[in-house]
């Protein structure tokens, strides 16, 4: 059978996956410890290490302890061409960062809105210049402060009602001819607490985050996998009280914004963690927002306590950098999709 030049033999193919994917959980590995890892044999190893290295996929780092004779290399992944382009899309600003797959900053910036600007225009604007700079930019994930349902179309953004409808990732695909993934604001962030070690060690990657701030937000994650619910409105935690008078969608943030001192707002908030408790029975609820504090938490854990058998308290915490959790939950939302870059790179995907 013919077939084009530089192209992988199936099992070759199927052989340096192995290897690659290998090599990326363990990070950084000597050949032996592949071969070990993959059950491959060791000249097969290390013919697919130096065709890695050759193609500048992989390169050689620090040399490993000696087993008695030469001490051998350790390899590791190249990873700063797989880059994706991280937006969190807020009233009056755009913060951005260009990060690579393992997390590396790139760049990292804001883009300041005027009360004039059409977040849209400025968002395809600023996502054309990132890709006009950086090649390598392979994917967008962007953070929203709203539902987000189908096509990335957004829904109950009241914080920026000009995007209220719009299909965000189709559009953005269309302009860009790259992948663009749209995620709720508050799901990212539970997200990407879970990656930064926030939760228990032994729950699953079970957690509820509550936001309090100048908005009202939860994200859920079970199993590892945000729960959004078949319309996507999982997490909209501002819906769950009714004032006579008050739009539904601000009767919780009114509710705490008319609170007078730390008391009222911790009744509030007890009530809410209550019924997350007593709903989904989290291992974990971490808390988020300018308006959250240690004194606070432990004050809602008190009166939790008080009225639920202690063995249904869960672990409460308090996320320390809201922002570099979301960002971090971005991420890990496309990572798999830069993993994919990556073997196709090396050619993992030729048929």
């Amino acid at each position: 059978m013919s077939g084009r030049k530089g192209e992988l033999h199936p099992l070759k193919e199927l052989n340096a996956n192995l290897v690659r994917h290998a090599l990326s959980e363990m990070k950084t590995a000597t050949r032996k410890q592949l071969a070990e890892r993959t059950g491959l044999s060791q000249p097969t190893v290390n013919a697919i290490v130096q065709d890695l290295e050759e193609k500048g996929v992989v390169y050689p780092g620090n040399f490993a302890a000696s087993e008695g004779g030469r001490r051998p290399k350790c390899y590791t992944l190249q990873t700063d061409h797989l880059r994706a382009a991280i937006i969190r899309v807020l009233p009056r600003k755009l913060a951005y960062a260009v990060v690579t797959v393992d997390g590396k900053v790139i760049q990292r910036n804001i883009w300041t809105l005027s009360a004039s600007d059409c977040h849209l225009e400025k968002l395809q604007t600023l996502l054309q210049t990132l890709k006009k700079q950086d090649s390598n930019i392979q994917v967008v994930s962007i953070g929203v402060p709203s539902a987000v349902g189908p096509g990335g179309a957004l829904y109950a953004i009241s914080q920026i009602p000009s995007l209220e409808g719009v299909t965000l990732a189709y559009v953005l695909e269309e302009k860009l001819g790259l992948p663009v993934y749209v995620e709720n604001d508050m799901n990212s962030v539970a997200l990407g607490s879970i990656a930064s070690g926030i939760g228990q060690p032994d729950s699953d990657s079970d957690m509820v985050l509550v936001h309090i701030g100048q908005g009202v937000g939860a994200g859920v994650v079970m199993g590892g996998r945000i729960v959004r619910g078949f319309s996507s409105f999982a997490g909209e935690i501002a819906h769950l009280t009714k004032v006579p008078g008050v739009e539904q969608c601000e009767a919780l943030e009114y509710l705490l914004n008319q609170a007078e001192g730390l008391q009222q707002k911790v009744q509030l908030i007890t009530e809410l963690v209550i019924n997350i408790i007593c709903l989904l029975n989290p291992p974990t609820i971490a808390f988020g927002g300018e308006f959250t504090t240690e004194e606070m938490i432990r004050h809602v854990r008190h009166m939790c306590e008080e009225r639920l058998p202690l063995w249904t308290i869960p672990s409460f915490r308090l996320i320390p950098d809201e922002g570099a959790a979301y960002e971090k939950g971005l991420l890990t939302l496309v990572q798999g999709v830069l993993s994919e870059a990556q073997f196709e790179r090396a050619g993992g995907n030729a048929s």
